[in-house]
């Protein structure tokens, strides 16, 4: 008699051939995962730090750290060749002050309530164990705040990587003490783990004070103060925190104060204190608070911090020192020339030898893109500050090797040497030639080639008149956005505003060469700054508007003529 077979029987070798399969395939995909990313830049130049060149010199990356630099290596057999074509390759750059990806906290309104206020008219109790005064929060960091860089802010790093600039200081943005930064790469798509180069770099300081009926400190003396009372306490707190954790017995037990706290290690002298000032003689002010409580202080500087040089040279205090420039004084109209003092104008007409007068004096410096309105201007303005005189290695030291030792980070990046990790320019020249384009971006290893995007070609040599009212489209694919601009000045200062989906703003710069118009919209919540650059011909124009990756074609027609008058 025939038994039926056992149905488990028949089942499994199939079980355990698609298991197998399934083994193969994952440890396929496991070992394609572990693959080492292995890139050869040759043919080039190396800068591996200020000052030096390798020519004919081939730098290798092994799995996002650099391997090999110098001339006559042999090129791995498994790396991918690129050649740089007789170019040049920098380190990455490094900007010492920025707020990408970092998501700043909703503050209660002036007056009105934070989350835990009693009702009933009493005063509004903020939750959590914040100091009384809302302006001192040290406890905060930027790493809790962090966002990884996706959409839009994709956008905003690719408009700082174009420009070499692989890691930035996120820091807080707004306080009296604000809190704790975080040194972050600029890379995308990836967790925000995998952003954070350093966590707690330093703490930050600015005398930040509010306008009457905000809540004290109104005034430079109370801020000043409240800085002083913090610090006197967090002293205090410590060294009671210490001796009750020692012996609690007979000791009335500490309350628990999250910005003392977060104090501790800037008045141990385990962390730098940053100092934002608005100009030198509150830079001078810092060193003074830093030096009554044996503080490391770095100055974030306004820009012309060259005034005082000698005197800010004799802290010895390091300073970062923006890349922007002041905005041109209004002196078209007379009433408007009054009210602009000497040293406005001074300022202004000096500020490319800033860097080289600070220099000269021996303040060490770093520097950086905060208050910068438009990228573009960038290496613009670093080419200016070198024609004044400083030399080309100092500019570069102030944006790879100072930054890194200013954030602790010179172990990592900052220069090419074997073991460090993989940040690289890529670039057709010396990096502050004025024809140089930079073609690549290596970050954490990873390359990022950069599209040299042509801007509409006009005619140098035509005189066109931009003013007036403009109805202009934006091409979005199949949809189109209509948005009204007017432009008003007098050549060559022009300018005018543009509406927009948030309302009307106003162009942080318009720029007419021949028949070529480019306008900086400004930067908003957010948002990076955009670029428009437009060709005139008559009543129109077209062009195209630059929104991070992204190209939009732009055309117009003017619907009224120059100042307003009907064409």
């Amino acid at each position: 008699m025939l038994r039926p077979r056992d149905s488990r029987s028949v089942f499994r070798p199939a079980i355990c051939a698609l298991g197998l399969t399934i083994l193969a395939l994952a440890a396929g995909s496991i070992l394609a995962a572990e693959r080492p990313r292995v890139y050869a830049v040759h043919n080039a130049t190396v800068v591996p730090t200020p000052g030096e060149a390798i020519e004919s010199a081939v730098v290798v990356v092994r799995d996002g750290l650099i391997e090999a630099v110098g001339s006559g290596i042999e090129i791995p057999s498994d790396a991918v060749e690129i050649d740089a074509g007789g170019g040049w390759v920098y380190p990455g750059l490094i900007d010492a002050h920025g707020t990408l990806g970092v998501q700043e906290p909703r503050a209660a309104a002036a007056g009105g309530e934070s989350p835990g206020a009693t009702r009933g008219g009493g005063n509004p109790t903020p939750a959590g164990a914040v100091h009384p005064l809302k302006r001192i929060h040290a406890e905060r960091r930027v790493r809790d705040a962090l966002q990884s860089f996706e959409g839009t802010r994709a956008d905003a790093i690719e408009r700082h990587r174009d420009l070499g600039i692989t890691v930035m200081l996120a820091t807080p943005g707004s306080g009296i003490l604000r809190g704790s930064s975080t040194a972050i790469l600029l890379a995308e798509g990836v967790p925000v783990p995998a952003l954070i180069l350093r966590e707690g770099v330093a703490q930050h300081a600015a005398f930040e004070r509010g306008r009457f009926g905000e809540g004290y400190p109104t005034s430079l003396m109370g801020t000043v103060a409240a800085l002083r009372q913090s610090f006197l306490d967090a002293e205090r707190y410590a060294n009671w925190s210490e001796r009750y954790a020692a012996d609690p017995r007979g000791m009335r037990r500490p309350e628990h104060h999250a910005a003392f706290e977060a104090l501790g290690p800037v008045l141990r002298g385990d962390a730098p204190l940053f100092f934002e000032v608005d100009g030198p003689e509150n830079a001078l002010l810092a060193a003074r608070l830093a030096d009554e409580f044996e503080l490391d202080v770095v100055i974030e500087g306004a820009g012309h911090e060259w005034e005082m040089a000698n005197e800010i040279a004799a802290t010895g205090r390091a300073l970062i020192l923006p890349v922007g420039f002041p905005d041109k004084p209004d002196v078209k109209e007379p009433h408007d020339a009054l009210a602009v003092g000497r040293r406005a104008l001074r300022r202004w007409v000096d500020a490319p030898q800033g860097a080289l007068r600070l220099h000269e004096a021996g303040v060490r410096f770093a520097l950086t893109t905060n208050g910068l309105k438009n990228t573009a201007n960038f290496y613009k303005n670093l080419r200016e500050i070198i024609a004044a005189g400083l030399p080309e290695e100092i500019a570069l030291a102030a944006l790879t090797s100072v930054p890194a030792e200013l954030l602790g980070v010179s172990r990592s990046v900052g220069s090419i040497e074997p073991g460090k990790i993989a940040n690289l320019i890529v670039a057709d020249g010396p990096l502050f030639a004025e024809q140089t384009e930079i073609r690549r971006v290596f970050v954490d290893g990873i390359p990022h080639e950069r599209e040299v995007k042509e801007k509409p070609q006009g005619d140098p040599d035509a005189v066109v008149d931009p003013r007036g009212e403009w109805s202009v489209v934006f091409e979005f694919g199949s949809r189109t956005i209509q948005r009204t601009w007017t432009i008003s000045g007098e050549r060559p200062e022009f300018g005018g505003t543009a509406e927009t989906r948030g309302g009307t703003v106003t162009f942080d710069e318009v720029q007419l060469e021949g028949n070529v118009m480019t306008l900086i919209f400004p930067a908003r919540e957010g948002r990076p700054s955009s670029e428009v650059t437009v060709v005139i011909e008559g009543e129109s124009f077209t062009g195209t508007a630059e929104m991070g990756s992204r190209s939009i074609e732009v055309e117009g027609s003017r619907t009224s003529g120059p100042e307003g008058g009907t064409r």
